[in-house]
């Protein structure tokens, strides 16, 4: 494993949500994510947009906004552009930095190659997706 891997596990065993996962889980996920880091007032996700990668928020904080309506604010720990990818569907909303961010970002064809893989992280990626289709179909 490269010494960017074990950063990458170290960060996400931080993080509750990945709690339930095994070694060899967060040990794939590494794999196939990079870490990286975008400034205060990025656009991570654009609403309408092609899906095409999955992120987990490592640091910093974010607001998801739908319509120009501010719906939400997450933090560390959340996982956004899951249910785009996951439903081959153009983004429902656009994530916009309110702090620095580090975060993993993950292709779409390897988040799904993922999922097949293991079922524990299938879980955690998509515990939230209905619920946030929802928020954004609310706004």
């Amino acid at each position: 494993m490269s010494r960017s891997d074990q950063e990458i596990v170290t960060a996400l065993k931080k993080q509750a949500a990945f709690g339930d996962c095994s070694q060899a889980d967060l040990d794939d996920l590494a794999k196939h994510a990079n870490l990286t880091s975008v400034p205060k007032g990025w656009a991570l996700i654009q609403q309408e947009t092609p899906s095409d990668a999955v992120y987990v928020i490592l640091s910093g904080d974010a607001d998801v906004i739908v319509k120009d309506k501010k719906v939400a604010s997450i933090t560390a720990g959340a996982v956004v552009g899951e249910a785009g990818v996951a439903g081959h569907k153009l983004r429902n909303a656009t994530v916009l930095s309110t702090s620095p961010l580090d975060l993993l970002h993950i292709n779409a064809g390897d988040f799904e190659d993922l999922l097949k893989r293991h079922s524990s992280l299938k879980d955690v990626f998509l515990a939230r997706t209905k619920d946030a289709a929802k928020a954004t179909a609310d706004a």
